[in-house]
């Protein structure tokens, strides 16, 4: 699945956690639900992985294998495909997880109130036809034979259609902390957003079981990582680059935690708004002298102490769509030249004016902590060398993200966690996306919906790298998006904690063995 990416941690007190025993606590970033429906972040589904199975998942070298299906068969021509549910599975409420449960799925993801929320379900979406032949077979129907089919059904994670029923209003339905799923384990009470306990199941029947008794799953804010270890109250936790460096070196925590680093699938990026009803940027001229105006000097003193890659590609290293293309650095001599070819001249209070006289003044929304190492704030100062003026507005996520959703503002700076696919990534750049909200920079180009239309149905793989390295060149060129670094995945794990490996994104969750191979030594 294609998600908003979220770093900032919040404050929740620890008061009343389980202790001891086989119970694993994570730190986890903020998340906004527990429902498969509506799952928009990474963490969501990060909160949900263990709570449901899915149609498809991956092992550890990334390939598809059944879960909650015994089987997939396509048929000749590529159009049709059945499906084979395990018989004997139940959802946690002891209902059997029967074939119109995914009919109902399909149905509900399909609601334009649930896409304009999460609009992440990939292609499932967009099957022409499903329909239950019994108790556990269904059959897909496609308008077209496609290359994306098991990354759909992986990103398909049924719900029970007898408790699932979609409210006017999503976001507020009752289930979305209180979820009857089919993993391997159940949430204990009522979950909130800022804390979740899971326990183990014993009715799950599944092929892919649970390790430890139960998970405590809960956000940190000012409470330190490192004393919560050692008093054995954490046991998994992401933290920051400084904290890792010390922990690494064994100047703290020496004999309690291992550090541990893995290159992630994320990367953090500016968005910019291309409508030209609501921003100058909907000049493709302007956003290439943004481009220019990046303050690459800066961040690479940074990275001298903070490890980062230098983003090059829309997809990263990590998937099989990246684009090893080398790319010019940005230029901020060009951004000058660029503007004046554009008409945007220096007027004598410094800022650049257009033929009308209106100045180059843009407004920009930053959801990380204000700091002077942020590229939003070196980019104001470097912008402000060639009359650019950007006033940065430093707000909440969820801010932020209503912001750009209502195209106002000209630059919004996101994270973003990468998909197994990369088809799922097209809403960000298509016409439909634009229905969905997912588009939120207004970008449209007719190319780009051909070109993934094409992608998603061609089956050779190494035709469909081709086409997504075209798409990259051309979101390079056009700049509705522009990534700034790749991530690396930095945690602390208690020597206790046994099992964590992590998939090919960097991931420690949405696979085979994943976190249901988690358990806590004695």
């Amino acid at each position: 699945m294609m998600h908003w990416r979220t770093f900032a941690f919040t404050l929740s007190l620890l008061s009343g956690l389980w202790a001891g025993g086989d119970v694993i606590h994570v730190a986890v970033n903020p998340w906004t639900t527990l429902n498969p429906l509506i799952l928009s972040q990474d963490t969501d589904v990060e909160m949900a992985d263990l709570l449901f199975d899915r149609l498809v998942t991956i092992d550890a070298k990334g390939a598809y294998i059944p879960e909650l299906l015994e089987s997939w068969k396509i048929l000749p021509g590529g159009r049709e495909v059945i499906l084979k549910l395990r018989p004997g599975m139940t959802w946690h409420d002891g209902t059997p997880i029967e074939a119109e449960d995914l009919v109902f799925t399909w149905k509900a993801l399909r609601l334009p109130r649930v896409r304009q929320i999460a609009d992440t379900a990939g292609g499932v979406t967009s099957f022409e036809d499903l329909k239950a032949e019994d108790a556990h077979t269904v059959r897909i129907r496609l308008r077209r034979p496609r290359g994306t089919l098991l990354s759909d059904l992986y990103n398909f994670i049924p719900v029970p259609r007898h408790r699932y029923e979609v409210g006017p209003k999503p976001l507020q339905d009752a289930v979305n902390f209180a979820p009857i799923g089919s993993g391997p384990y159940r949430v204990v009470g009522k979950g909130s957003a800022t804390e979740v306990r899971l326990e183990r199941w014993d009715g799950y029947r599944g092929a892919h079981p649970g390790q430890a008794t139960g998970f405590i799953l809960m956000q940190l804010g000012n409470v330190k990582a490192l004393s919560l270890m050692q008093q054995d109250q954490l046991h998994y936790a992401g933290v920051g680059s400084l904290r890792y460096y010390l922990v690494r070196k064994g100047a703290q925590g020496a004999g309690l935690v291992q550090a541990v680093s893995v290159p992630l699938a994320t990367f953090d990026a500016l968005i910019l708004n291309c409508d030209s009803k609501h921003s100058v940027l909907g000049d493709p001229t302007l956003r290439q002298a943004l481009y220019e105006l990046l303050p690459w000097e800066e961040q690479a003193k940074v990275r001298r102490f903070f490890p980062a890659r230098l983003s090059t590609s829309f997809w990263p290293p990590e998937t099989w769509a990246y684009d090893p293309t080398p790319r010019s650095l940005p230029q901020p001599e060009r951004a000058a030249a660029l503007m004046e070819a554009a008409g945007w001249k220096l007027g004598a209070d410094g800022l650049r004016h257009d033929a009308k006289g209106r100045p180059l003044s843009l407004e920009m929304y930053d959801f990380a902590p204000p700091s002077k190492l942020n590229v939003s704030h070196q980019l104001v100062i470097q912008a402000a060398k060639v009359g650019v003026r950007i006033n940065l507005h430093y707000l909440t996520y969820p801010e932020v993200m209503a912001k750009a959703q209502g195209q106002a503002g000209d630059i919004w700076t996101y994270g973003w966690a990468l998909s197994l696919d990369p088809d799922l990534e097209s809403p960000l750049f298509t016409r439909e996306g634009l229905t969905t909200k997912a588009n939120l920079s207004g970008y449209l180009n007719p190319e780009m919906d051909r070109l993934f239309d094409q992608g998603r149905h061609t089956q050779d793989q190494e035709a469909r790298k081709q086409i997504y390295r075209h798409i990259s060149e051309i979101i390079f060129r056009d700049k509705p998006i522009i990534p700034i670094n790749y991530f690396q995945q930095r945690v602390l794990v208690h020597r206790r904690l046994k099992g964590v490996t992590f998939n090919q994104l960097g991931q420690p969750y949405g696979f085979w063995p994943g976190r249901r191979n988690w358990k806590l030594e004695p």
